[in-house]
Protein backbone atom coordinates (compact mmCIF):
# COMPACT_ATOMS: atom_id res chain seq x y z
CA UNK A 1 0.00 0.00 0.00
CA UNK A 2 3.09 2.58 0.96
CA UNK A 3 4.80 1.30 -2.16
CA UNK A 4 1.91 2.18 -3.98
CA UNK A 5 1.48 5.47 -2.32
CA UNK A 6 5.29 6.49 -2.91
CA UNK A 7 4.98 5.55 -6.32
CA UNK A 8 2.02 7.51 -7.29
CA UNK A 9 3.90 10.69 -5.11
CA UNK A 10 7.07 10.12 -7.23
CA UNK A 11 5.03 10.10 -11.08
CA UNK A 12 2.77 13.12 -9.57
CA UNK A 13 5.81 15.20 -9.11
CA UNK A 14 7.65 13.84 -12.41
CA UNK A 15 3.95 14.80 -14.34
CA UNK A 16 4.22 18.38 -13.38
CA UNK A 17 8.00 18.67 -14.07
CA UNK A 18 7.74 17.28 -17.35
CA UNK A 19 4.42 19.49 -17.77
CA UNK A 20 6.87 22.60 -16.57
CA UNK A 21 9.66 21.39 -18.92
CA UNK A 22 7.02 20.93 -22.14
CA UNK A 23 5.75 24.22 -21.60
CA UNK A 24 8.80 26.33 -21.43
CA UNK A 25 10.54 24.20 -24.21
CA UNK A 26 7.67 24.83 -26.41
CA UNK A 27 7.98 28.10 -26.06
CA UNK A 28 11.60 28.74 -26.12
CA UNK A 29 11.09 27.21 -29.38
CA UNK A 30 8.50 29.41 -30.82
CA UNK A 31 10.36 32.48 -29.16
CA UNK A 32 13.69 30.73 -31.26
CA UNK A 33 12.04 29.86 -34.69
CA UNK A 34 11.00 33.32 -35.39
CA UNK A 35 13.77 35.16 -34.18
CA UNK A 36 15.73 33.63 -36.68
CA UNK A 37 12.95 33.84 -39.54
CA UNK A 38 12.71 37.45 -38.52
CA UNK A 39 16.43 37.81 -38.59
CA UNK A 40 16.70 36.04 -42.07
CA UNK A 41 13.96 37.90 -43.66
CA UNK A 42 15.55 41.64 -42.39
CA UNK A 43 18.94 40.59 -44.00
CA UNK A 44 17.72 39.67 -47.16
CA UNK A 45 15.29 42.74 -47.08
CA UNK A 46 18.67 45.07 -46.55
CA UNK A 47 20.25 43.27 -49.67
CA UNK A 48 17.48 43.79 -51.76
CA UNK A 49 17.31 47.71 -50.44
CA UNK A 50 20.77 48.22 -51.29
CA UNK A 51 19.98 47.02 -54.61
CA UNK A 52 17.25 48.65 -55.08
CA UNK A 53 19.14 51.99 -54.38
CA UNK A 54 21.96 51.59 -57.29
CA UNK A 55 19.17 50.88 -59.32
CA UNK A 56 17.37 54.38 -58.63
CA UNK A 57 20.88 55.95 -58.62
CA UNK A 58 21.53 54.66 -62.02
CA UNK A 59 17.81 55.01 -63.51
CA UNK A 60 18.03 52.15 -65.65
CA UNK A 61 18.04 48.11 -64.36
CA UNK A 62 21.64 47.20 -63.24
CA UNK A 63 22.56 43.53 -62.39
CA UNK A 64 23.37 43.34 -58.37
CA UNK A 65 27.11 43.71 -57.65
CA UNK A 66 29.60 41.37 -55.98
CA UNK A 67 29.90 41.78 -52.16
CA UNK A 68 32.55 40.95 -50.02
CA UNK A 69 30.89 40.55 -46.56
CA UNK A 70 30.90 37.35 -45.20
CA UNK A 71 27.38 37.83 -43.90
CA UNK A 72 26.17 37.94 -47.60
CA UNK A 73 28.23 35.38 -49.26
CA UNK A 74 25.15 32.73 -48.77
CA UNK A 75 22.86 35.55 -50.35
CA UNK A 76 21.68 34.88 -53.78
CA UNK A 77 20.86 38.44 -55.36
CA UNK A 78 19.15 38.94 -59.01
CA UNK A 79 17.29 41.53 -61.20
CA UNK A 80 14.26 41.06 -63.06
CA UNK A 81 13.20 43.64 -65.64
CA UNK A 82 9.10 44.78 -66.00
CA UNK A 83 8.80 41.68 -69.01
CA UNK A 84 10.29 39.51 -66.43
CA UNK A 85 14.00 39.24 -68.22
CA UNK A 86 16.79 38.52 -65.96
CA UNK A 87 19.68 41.56 -65.99
CA UNK A 88 22.69 40.10 -65.88
CA UNK A 89 24.98 37.10 -65.76
CA UNK A 90 22.20 34.01 -66.58
CA UNK A 91 24.79 31.36 -65.42
CA UNK A 92 25.24 32.36 -62.11
CA UNK A 93 21.76 33.06 -60.95
CA UNK A 94 20.04 29.79 -59.86
CA UNK A 95 16.74 28.91 -61.53
CA UNK A 96 14.67 29.28 -58.03
CA UNK A 97 15.41 32.34 -57.55
CA UNK A 98 12.43 34.43 -58.90
CA UNK A 99 10.01 37.34 -58.26
CA UNK A 100 7.04 36.21 -55.91
CA UNK A 101 3.39 36.33 -55.87
CA UNK A 102 4.44 37.89 -52.03
CA UNK A 103 6.79 40.34 -51.03
CA UNK A 104 8.19 36.95 -48.59
CA UNK A 105 8.35 33.44 -50.06
CA UNK A 106 9.66 29.99 -48.63
CA UNK A 107 10.21 27.29 -51.13
CA UNK A 108 11.76 23.85 -51.04
CA UNK A 109 14.35 23.36 -52.67
CA UNK A 110 16.76 20.27 -52.64
CA UNK A 111 15.22 19.28 -49.54
CA UNK A 112 15.79 22.90 -47.98
CA UNK A 113 13.65 25.60 -47.25
CA UNK A 114 14.76 28.59 -49.00
CA UNK A 115 13.40 32.22 -48.23
CA UNK A 116 12.83 34.67 -50.88
CA UNK A 117 12.30 38.18 -50.57
CA UNK A 118 11.30 40.73 -53.36
CA UNK A 119 11.08 44.23 -53.66
CA UNK A 120 9.45 46.18 -56.51
CA UNK A 121 11.65 49.50 -57.62
CA UNK A 122 9.61 51.83 -59.86
CA UNK A 123 11.76 53.73 -62.41
CA UNK A 124 9.46 56.31 -64.36
CA UNK A 125 6.35 54.32 -65.98
CA UNK A 126 8.16 50.97 -65.00
CA UNK A 127 8.66 48.62 -62.47
CA UNK A 128 11.62 46.37 -62.21
CA UNK A 129 12.34 43.57 -59.23
CA UNK A 130 15.14 43.17 -57.08
CA UNK A 131 14.90 39.40 -55.61
CA UNK A 132 17.30 38.13 -53.04
CA UNK A 133 17.17 34.59 -51.52
CA UNK A 134 19.33 32.19 -49.38
CA UNK A 135 19.08 28.85 -47.77
CA UNK A 136 17.70 28.70 -44.38
CA UNK A 137 19.40 25.26 -43.53
CA UNK A 138 21.50 26.72 -40.72
CA UNK A 139 18.74 28.21 -38.95
CA UNK A 140 16.39 24.89 -39.40
CA UNK A 141 19.20 23.04 -38.08
CA UNK A 142 20.26 25.14 -35.19
CA UNK A 143 16.28 24.54 -33.88
CA UNK A 144 16.55 21.29 -34.56
CA UNK A 145 19.25 20.78 -32.20
CA UNK A 146 18.11 22.84 -29.66
CA UNK A 147 14.98 20.91 -29.77
CA UNK A 148 16.81 17.96 -29.41
CA UNK A 149 18.68 19.47 -26.33
CA UNK A 150 15.68 20.55 -24.41
CA UNK A 151 14.42 17.18 -25.39
CA UNK A 152 17.46 15.08 -23.70
CA UNK A 153 17.48 17.52 -20.68
CA UNK A 154 13.87 17.53 -20.22
CA UNK A 155 14.09 13.47 -20.18
CA UNK A 156 16.92 13.72 -17.81
CA UNK A 157 15.25 16.35 -15.33
CA UNK A 158 12.42 13.61 -15.29
CA UNK A 159 14.81 10.73 -14.72
CA UNK A 160 16.07 12.66 -12.17
CA UNK A 161 12.77 14.31 -10.41
CA UNK A 162 11.62 10.36 -10.60
CA UNK A 163 14.34 9.23 -8.02
CA UNK A 164 14.14 12.24 -6.36
CA UNK A 165 10.81 11.86 -5.62
CA UNK A 166 10.53 8.68 -4.69
CA UNK A 167 13.73 9.26 -2.01
CA UNK A 168 11.63 12.24 -0.73
CA UNK A 169 8.25 10.73 -0.90
CA UNK A 170 10.02 7.53 1.24
CA UNK A 171 11.17 9.93 3.81
CA UNK A 172 7.46 11.91 3.81
CA UNK A 173 5.53 8.27 4.51
CA UNK A 174 7.71 6.39 6.53
CA UNK A 175 6.68 7.82 9.87
CA UNK A 176 3.13 7.00 8.97
CA UNK A 177 4.02 3.58 7.57
CA UNK A 178 5.48 2.65 11.32
CA UNK A 179 2.47 4.19 12.61
CA UNK A 180 0.46 2.30 11.14
CA UNK A 181 2.51 -0.78 11.23
CA UNK A 182 2.43 -0.22 14.86
CA UNK A 183 -1.25 -0.02 15.29
CA UNK A 184 -1.66 -3.57 13.64
CA UNK A 185 1.16 -4.62 15.67
CA UNK A 186 -0.88 -3.06 18.70
CA UNK A 187 -4.28 -4.04 17.81
CA UNK A 188 -2.54 -8.07 16.84
CA UNK A 189 -0.34 -7.90 20.43
CA UNK A 190 -3.32 -6.74 22.16
CA UNK A 191 -5.87 -9.12 21.43
CA UNK A 192 -3.44 -12.48 21.38
CA UNK A 193 -2.37 -11.27 25.12
CA UNK A 194 -5.89 -11.01 26.14
CA UNK A 195 -6.48 -14.59 25.25
CA UNK A 196 -4.82 -16.39 27.88
CA UNK A 197 -5.98 -14.01 30.61
CA UNK A 198 -9.42 -13.75 29.19
CA UNK A 199 -9.28 -17.74 29.52
CA UNK A 200 -8.37 -17.85 32.74
CA UNK A 201 -11.10 -15.50 33.79
CA UNK A 202 -13.81 -17.86 32.06
CA UNK A 203 -12.81 -20.24 34.37
CA UNK A 204 -12.97 -18.85 37.25
CA UNK A 205 -16.22 -17.21 36.52
CA UNK A 206 -17.81 -21.22 36.20
CA UNK A 207 -16.60 -22.10 39.28
CA UNK A 208 -18.51 -18.78 40.81
CA UNK A 209 -21.74 -19.46 38.40
CA UNK A 210 -21.63 -22.80 40.26
CA UNK A 211 -22.86 -21.60 43.23
CA UNK A 212 -23.99 -17.95 41.88
CA UNK A 213 -25.70 -18.35 38.67
CA UNK A 214 -27.23 -15.22 38.10
CA UNK A 215 -23.85 -13.17 38.75
CA UNK A 216 -21.51 -16.10 36.80
CA UNK A 217 -23.97 -15.68 33.90
CA UNK A 218 -23.42 -11.86 33.96
CA UNK A 219 -19.43 -11.79 34.30
CA UNK A 220 -19.59 -14.79 31.43
CA UNK A 221 -21.31 -12.68 28.81
CA UNK A 222 -18.60 -9.93 29.77
CA UNK A 223 -16.02 -12.16 29.41
CA UNK A 224 -17.81 -13.65 26.33
CA UNK A 225 -17.70 -10.25 24.75
CA UNK A 226 -14.22 -9.33 25.53
CA UNK A 227 -13.16 -12.38 23.54
CA UNK A 228 -15.17 -11.78 20.51
CA UNK A 229 -13.62 -8.36 20.56
CA UNK A 230 -9.86 -9.71 21.13
CA UNK A 231 -10.79 -11.72 18.22
CA UNK A 232 -12.21 -9.16 15.71
CA UNK A 233 -9.33 -7.26 16.74
CA UNK A 234 -6.69 -10.07 15.91
CA UNK A 235 -8.40 -10.85 12.57
CA UNK A 236 -8.46 -7.09 11.45
CA UNK A 237 -4.97 -6.76 11.87
CA UNK A 238 -3.87 -9.92 10.37
CA UNK A 239 -6.21 -8.41 7.44
CA UNK A 240 -4.74 -5.04 7.52
CA UNK A 241 -0.91 -6.05 8.33
CA UNK A 242 -0.55 -9.25 7.19
CA UNK A 243 1.14 -10.89 3.93
CA UNK A 244 -0.25 -10.24 0.65
CA UNK A 245 -2.53 -13.16 0.22
CA UNK A 246 -2.16 -16.00 -2.58
CA UNK A 247 -5.52 -15.68 -4.85
CA UNK A 248 -6.35 -18.83 -6.65
CA UNK A 249 -9.34 -19.44 -8.84
CA UNK A 250 -12.30 -20.40 -6.49
CA UNK A 251 -15.78 -21.60 -7.02
CA UNK A 252 -17.53 -19.59 -4.90
CA UNK A 253 -20.10 -21.49 -4.01
CA UNK A 254 -18.26 -23.76 -1.53
CA UNK A 255 -17.30 -20.71 0.78
CA UNK A 256 -20.67 -19.52 0.87
CA UNK A 257 -22.36 -23.11 1.94
CA UNK A 258 -19.58 -23.58 4.63
CA UNK A 259 -19.91 -20.00 6.35
CA UNK A 260 -23.86 -20.06 5.97
CA UNK A 261 -23.72 -23.79 7.61
CA UNK A 262 -21.52 -21.85 9.83
CA UNK A 263 -23.40 -19.30 11.13
CA UNK A 264 -26.68 -21.00 11.06
CA UNK A 265 -25.34 -23.54 13.43
CA UNK A 266 -23.79 -20.81 15.59
CA UNK A 267 -26.02 -17.71 15.27
CA UNK A 268 -29.11 -19.59 14.61
CA UNK A 269 -29.60 -17.43 11.28
CA UNK A 270 -32.04 -18.35 9.01
CA UNK A 271 -29.88 -18.30 5.49
CA UNK A 272 -31.40 -18.89 1.44
CA UNK A 273 -28.61 -19.86 -0.67
CA UNK A 274 -29.90 -19.77 -3.96
CA UNK A 275 -27.77 -18.80 -7.80
CA UNK A 276 -24.13 -19.56 -6.47
CA UNK A 277 -23.01 -22.10 -8.21
CA UNK A 278 -21.41 -22.00 -11.62
CA UNK A 279 -19.47 -18.81 -10.69
CA UNK A 280 -15.47 -18.65 -10.06
CA UNK A 281 -13.62 -15.75 -8.38
CA UNK A 282 -9.74 -14.81 -7.80
CA UNK A 283 -10.23 -15.25 -4.26
CA UNK A 284 -8.51 -16.93 -1.12
CA UNK A 285 -11.24 -19.34 0.41
CA UNK A 286 -10.58 -18.57 4.37
CA UNK A 287 -9.98 -14.94 3.79
CA UNK A 288 -13.50 -14.77 1.89
CA UNK A 289 -15.00 -17.40 4.48
CA UNK A 290 -14.23 -14.75 7.35
CA UNK A 291 -15.38 -11.98 5.30
CA UNK A 292 -18.87 -13.42 4.79
CA UNK A 293 -18.52 -14.92 8.57
CA UNK A 294 -18.63 -11.39 9.54
CA UNK A 295 -21.60 -10.40 7.35
CA UNK A 296 -23.57 -13.19 8.77
CA UNK A 297 -22.89 -11.90 12.18
CA UNK A 298 -24.28 -8.47 11.13
CA UNK A 299 -27.40 -10.23 9.99
CA UNK A 300 -27.99 -12.15 13.50
CA UNK A 301 -27.38 -8.69 15.62
CA UNK A 302 -29.04 -6.52 12.88
CA UNK A 303 -30.60 -7.58 10.25
CA UNK A 304 -33.42 -9.83 11.38
CA UNK A 305 -31.69 -12.80 12.06
CA UNK A 306 -32.63 -13.90 8.17
CA UNK A 307 -31.02 -13.21 4.92
CA UNK A 308 -31.11 -13.90 0.83
CA UNK A 309 -27.79 -15.34 -0.32
CA UNK A 310 -27.10 -15.23 -4.40
CA UNK A 311 -24.51 -14.38 -6.25
CA UNK A 312 -23.91 -13.29 -9.82
CA UNK A 313 -21.48 -12.57 -12.50
CA UNK A 314 -21.97 -8.60 -13.08
CA UNK A 315 -18.73 -6.93 -15.36
CA UNK A 316 -15.79 -8.67 -14.56
CA UNK A 317 -16.95 -9.09 -11.05
CA UNK A 318 -18.93 -11.64 -8.84
CA UNK A 319 -20.71 -9.90 -6.84
CA UNK A 320 -21.72 -12.15 -3.94
CA UNK A 321 -25.25 -9.89 -2.12
CA UNK A 322 -26.40 -11.29 1.38
CA UNK A 323 -29.50 -9.17 1.55
CA UNK A 324 -30.94 -9.58 5.23
CA UNK A 325 -34.50 -8.11 6.61
CA UNK A 326 -33.43 -5.75 9.50
CA UNK A 327 -34.33 -2.48 9.57
CA UNK A 328 -31.85 -1.46 7.39
CA UNK A 329 -29.55 2.05 7.61
CA UNK A 330 -29.85 5.40 6.44
CA UNK A 331 -28.37 6.05 3.22
CA UNK A 332 -26.39 8.78 4.51
CA UNK A 333 -24.23 6.52 7.11
CA UNK A 334 -23.76 3.42 4.04
CA UNK A 335 -19.97 4.97 4.04
CA UNK A 336 -19.31 5.16 7.72
CA UNK A 337 -20.48 1.27 8.19
CA UNK A 338 -17.47 0.62 7.49
CA UNK A 339 -15.55 2.22 9.85
CA UNK A 340 -14.19 0.93 13.25
CA UNK A 341 -15.99 0.98 16.00
CA UNK A 342 -18.98 2.24 14.11
CA UNK A 343 -22.23 1.98 15.53
CA UNK A 344 -25.67 2.97 14.27
CA UNK A 345 -27.46 3.17 17.32
CA UNK A 346 -24.60 3.35 20.08
CA UNK A 347 -27.18 2.97 22.89
CA UNK A 348 -28.43 -0.54 21.70
CA UNK A 349 -24.79 -1.53 21.34
CA UNK A 350 -24.23 -3.93 24.37
CA UNK A 351 -27.85 -4.86 23.86
CA UNK A 352 -26.62 -6.82 20.80
CA UNK A 353 -23.28 -7.38 21.84
CA UNK A 354 -21.85 -5.67 18.77
CA UNK A 355 -18.42 -3.67 18.85
CA UNK A 356 -18.72 -2.04 15.44
CA UNK A 357 -16.22 -4.24 13.78
CA UNK A 358 -18.13 -6.41 12.01
CA UNK A 359 -18.42 -4.71 8.68
CA UNK A 360 -14.82 -3.12 8.85
CA UNK A 361 -13.15 -6.56 9.30
CA UNK A 362 -15.68 -7.42 6.46
CA UNK A 363 -14.39 -4.56 4.26
CA UNK A 364 -10.48 -5.42 5.08
CA UNK A 365 -10.63 -9.03 3.82
CA UNK A 366 -12.29 -8.22 0.62
CA UNK A 367 -9.59 -5.50 -0.01
CA UNK A 368 -6.93 -7.88 0.76
CA UNK A 369 -8.24 -10.08 -2.05
CA UNK A 370 -8.70 -6.98 -4.51
CA UNK A 371 -12.56 -6.86 -4.18
CA UNK A 372 -14.50 -4.23 -3.43
CA UNK A 373 -17.48 -4.44 -0.98
CA UNK A 374 -20.87 -1.44 -0.47
CA UNK A 375 -24.28 -1.39 1.02
CA UNK A 376 -27.79 -0.65 -0.93
CA UNK A 377 -31.32 -0.85 0.65
CA UNK A 378 -32.85 -3.97 0.53
CA UNK A 379 -36.36 -4.23 -1.73
CA UNK A 380 -39.21 -4.41 0.88
CA UNK A 381 -36.91 -3.35 3.76
CA UNK A 382 -33.34 -4.20 4.93
CA UNK A 383 -29.66 -3.81 3.93
CA UNK A 384 -27.72 -5.34 1.41
CA UNK A 385 -24.00 -6.52 1.49
CA UNK A 386 -22.81 -6.61 -1.87
CA UNK A 387 -19.07 -8.23 -2.46
CA UNK A 388 -17.41 -8.04 -5.26
CA UNK A 389 -14.34 -10.36 -6.44
CA UNK A 390 -12.42 -10.74 -9.57
CA UNK A 391 -14.14 -13.13 -12.11
CA UNK A 392 -12.51 -15.92 -13.68
CA UNK A 393 -13.92 -16.92 -16.84
CA UNK A 394 -14.26 -20.84 -17.51
CA UNK A 395 -11.75 -21.99 -20.41
CA UNK A 396 -15.13 -24.27 -21.28
CA UNK A 397 -17.08 -20.90 -22.09
CA UNK A 398 -14.18 -18.43 -23.55
CA UNK A 399 -14.67 -19.83 -27.37
CA UNK A 400 -18.15 -21.11 -26.72
CA UNK A 401 -19.95 -19.91 -29.93
CA UNK A 402 -22.53 -16.61 -29.72
CA UNK A 403 -25.90 -17.79 -29.07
Amino acid sequence: MFRSLRLRIALSHALVLLVILLALGVTLQYVLSRTLDASVTRQLQTSAAGVAENIGEAGKPVPPPDSDVPSDAATQLAVYGETGILVGEHAETPRWLKPGDEPVTDLEVSGQRVRVVTTPVSLGDQTVWVVAGRSMFAEDDLVHRVRMLLLAGSLLAVIASLAAGWWLSGRAVRPVERAYEARAAFAADASHELRTPLTFIRQGVEVLAASDPALGDQVLGEVDYMAGLSKRLLLLARAEGGPALDLQPVAVATPIQQAAERSERALGLRLHVDGVDGLTAMADTTALEIALDAVFENVARHGGGAAEVRAHREGGEVVIAVADTGPGLPADLHGRAFDRFFRADPSRARETGGAGLGLALTRAWVEAQHGKVGLSPTPGGGLTVSIGLPAVVAPGRRHAAPG
